[in-house]
């Protein structure tokens, strides 16, 4: 038993997360000797921020308590968004594809934790959680995140901020950070001990390049034990970025992650501030190095946001998880042990906890007859498929039948045009008597739920209703809340810019890739004290 809880705590270390002073005087003077190295680029550099699973009513909650000053601070010099628009799947793999490319799930081929590899025909599992890792295979998940996420998985044919950007950037406890620069992974002495990865591991990734304990930027940085993650942790997030400021490395653009937040909301609920507090004081840590706070807004644009947000999970346990597999009792499902489909398997169960891809491999099985058999549970609020074309959508809550594809008469608030057949209820849809489309509970649902249709033509996308999630063979449950749907609770998330008066086009993740090439493109002002000299 000893044996099998170190290989799942590793597991959990690495994948469960996803899904993730000394004297001020002193430290001020050792910044202000390498300010002119940090004011030197052409260009301000940004550091993007990203605070799992934050979201607006309890980073509300936490500034109106004063538990979050730097957050406060940030938010009052700056820009607050309060309601960006996320990818679908809301889970961070897909998420974090999606910024760094600008690409939906169709072009950059992350369609979520789990999903049917359209390439080689198997499940791809990125570590959903340690029960469906074990059954899943450990080594086979180690391998799809490790080795193949950045290299092989995520399309060759998109680019990156990082490979887009001619010059160096950083990526910090990010998922996805494929860039130019040829990098190692080491394996923890734990993956090596039970021969779970290789000892090293060869990746295309950023000029500054930190992965927790497998790649660091200072090699001093810590934590990096068990217990802290092996450096999936705030903390260690904090202490790169000090380094890359302290010696006047910071690059024009670097992306971090601050992981904690999402296991307290979790296991806590959406309510839960703690997390957000913790990170608060990572972020006072980093302000601090500058001789002010006014002067790091003024030497550095910061952006710091959320990637998905969660919803409350319903206290009755045996109602809060809709196990697929009950509602698809008639048909030959593949176990997920099987890796790749055996000939007499129907259908083929993906969970993304809120959010599910039901794969029909059977060609003998209408896909009506599954669709119908879904429709019989009543907590599916959106079930759709391809259909010549176009997207079709029911709900397992209402009657009605709706159709959408890209094209048409009707433009939406994006400046997407799209043609719709059939009861706008079904996406909570309006039109109004110019042609406007206006979303309801489900933001920006026709691009974003299109966006996923591409990872099979034959395949069945459902969501659950807020209170729920969806489980299958092996699938992690969580007894605070959870997120992967379309609904706004799992969708919206804030974000905060300080430090440029620029913002992007659509507040939406997918438009944050343009909008941050154009910052590292635009001359920073002088100052107006350097200004005024002759």
């Amino acid at each position: 038993m000893i044996w099998i809880g170190l290989i799942g705590l590793l597991i959990i270390l690495f994948f469960i997360l996803i899904g993730y002073t000394g004297s001020q005087a002193s430290r001020n003077k050792e910044t202000f000797a390498n300010k002119e190295a940090l004011a030197a680029p052409p260009v301000k550099p940004i550091i993007l921020l990203i605070i799992d699973s934050l979201m607006d009513a309890p980073l509300r909650e936490a500034i109106q308590l004063g538990k979050t000053p730097a957050l406060r601070f940030l938010k009052e010099r700056g820009q607050y968004h309060p309601r960006v628009v996320t990818s679908f799947p809301s889970m961070s793999v897909s998420i974090d594809s999606t910024l760094l490319t600008g690409t939906p799930p169709n072009q950059h081929q992350i369609y979520g934790l789990v999903y049917m590899d359209p390439q080689e025909q198997r499940m791809v599992n990125f570590g959903t959680g340690l029960k469906e890792t074990l059954k899943f295979g450990t080594r086979t998940v180690l391998k799809d995140s490790l080795q193949r996420l950045n290299q092989v998985c995520l399309n060759p044919d998109v680019k990156t901020i990082h490979e887009a950007f001619d010059g160096p950037t950083a990526s910090i406890n990010a998922l996805i950070y494929r860039g130019p620069h040829q990098q190692t992974l080491t394996a923890p002495w734990l993956g090596r001990l039970f021969r779970l990865m290789p000892k090293t591991i060869a990746t295309m990734a950023t000029r500054y390049f930190s992965f927790g304990a497998m790649a660091k930027i200072d090699h001093n940085s810590r934590p990096t034990g068990p217990l802290s993650r092996f450096g999936f942790h705030d903390t260690f997030t904090r202490n790169e970025i000090s380094h890359l400021l302290e010696s006047g490395q910071l690059p024009p653009f670097t992306i971090a992650y601050f992981p904690r937040n999402d296991d307290y909301v979790h296991q806590k609920g959406t309510s839960e501030i703690k997390g957000i507090v913790k990170a608060d004081e990572e972020l006072q840590a980093l302000l601090n190095l500058f001789p002010s706070w006014d002067e790091a807004v003024d030497d550095v644009i910061w952006i710091v946001m959320g990637d998905s947000g969660q919803v409350p999970i319903i206290p009755n346990r045996k109602e809060a998880y809709i196990d697929l597999r009950k509602s698809l009792h008639p048909y030959r499902i593949m176990p997920i042990k099987q890796k790749k489909p055996r000939p007499d398997d129907q259908l083929v169960i993906c969970c993304n906890e809120r959010m599910a891809y039901i794969y029909v491999l059977d060609e003998q099985l209408d896909l009506a007859e599954v669709i119908t058999t879904l429709k019989q549970e009543p907590k599916l609020d959106i079930i759709a498929w391809n259909d010549q074309g176009r997207v079709s959508c029911v709900s397992g809550q209402m009657e009605g039948h709706l159709s959408f594809k890209e094209g048409g008469s009707l433009a939406d608030e994006y400046d997407q045009t799209w043609d719709l057949i059939g009861d706008l209820v079904i996406l909570d849809l309006s039109v109004d008597d110019q042609n406007r489309i206006t979303y309801g509970i489900f933001p920006d649902v026709l691009a974003r739920l299109a966006g996923v249709m591409g990872t099979s033509e034959r395949v069945i996308v459902v969501t659950v209703s807020p209170g729920y999630e969806m489980v299958s063979e092996a699938s992690p449950t969580h007894s605070g809340a959870s997120h992967g749907s379309l609904h706004h609770l799992d969708s919206l998330v804030p974000m905060i810019i300080c430090g440029t008066d620029s913002c992007p086009s659509y507040m939406r993740v997918i438009d944050l890739k343009p909008w941050l090439l154009n910052l590292l493109t635009t001359p920073r002002k002088q100052k107006k004290e350097n200004a005024q000299n002759p």
